[in-house]
């Protein structure tokens, strides 16, 4: 139970600290949209990176089954998060959504899944 709160207290981690920058931010959104998305990317791979390490660092068995949940799940938080905060005000049809910024979720999965293999290969060594 408590692993499971902790998977989805980081997958909102991984959403809302870009969310809250990405309002804060609103304007450079419409003045220079490239550099906008720059700078969300960047911030999402650092606080990505940061909560895979936290959930990580006490994960000591099965670590490529738990990186492949754990990918999963927020890649489903930060879609249905989107589903409920975003789309109904940017008024984005749901294919221009997944092409502009839902197929950027999966990207997460690269580096979970990495980690849960590094690890998994470490505790069978």
């Amino acid at each position: 139970m408590m692993k499971m709160l902790k998977m989805i207290g980081y997958g909102l981690i991984i959403w809302v600290v870009p969310y809250v920058t990405a309002i804060m931010l609103m304007g450079l959104m419409t003045s220079d949209p490239v550099f906008f998305k720059s700078i969300m990317i960047v911030e999402g791979s650092i606080i990505g990176a940061i909560c895979m390490a936290a959930y990580f660092s006490n994960v000591n068995k099965d670590t490529l089954k738990e990186s492949l949940i754990v990918g999963l799940v927020w890649v489903v938080i930060s879609w249905a998060l989107d589903f409920a905060a975003l789309l109904p005000f940017s008024k984005m049809p749901l294919d221009r959504y997944f092409m502009e910024i839902g197929i950027r979720y999966v990207g997460m999965l690269a580096p979970i899944v990495a980690i849960g293999y590094l690890l998994d290969k470490r505790i069978k060594t």
